[in-house]
């Protein structure tokens, strides 16, 4: 594993997000936000926490998708 981090500080990214189980059906909904921490996990997927217009979310990497790169203006 190198350095870097799949995703950096300022991403934009989606993930999906249980709202509702039942018997019949799971309710999932996309929810869209910015990377805003990383952090790295020697036994399991990298994390980050990505913020959204209600809250604040840890998610794995593999369960973030990619939606626009930060641009780096310095």
């Amino acid at each position: 594993m190198g350095d870097q981090f799949r995703y950096q500080l300022g991403d934009l990214v989606e993930f999906k997000k249980t709202e509702r189980t039942t018997e019949e059906y799971i309710n999932l909904i996309t929810l869209t936000g910015i990377v805003i921490e990383q952090r790295w996990v020697f036994t399991a997927d990298n994390k980050f926490k990505v913020r959204t217009p209600d809250q604040d979310y840890w998610i794995r990497a593999d369960h973030l998708k990619l939606l626009s790169r930060a641009q780096n203006k310095t």
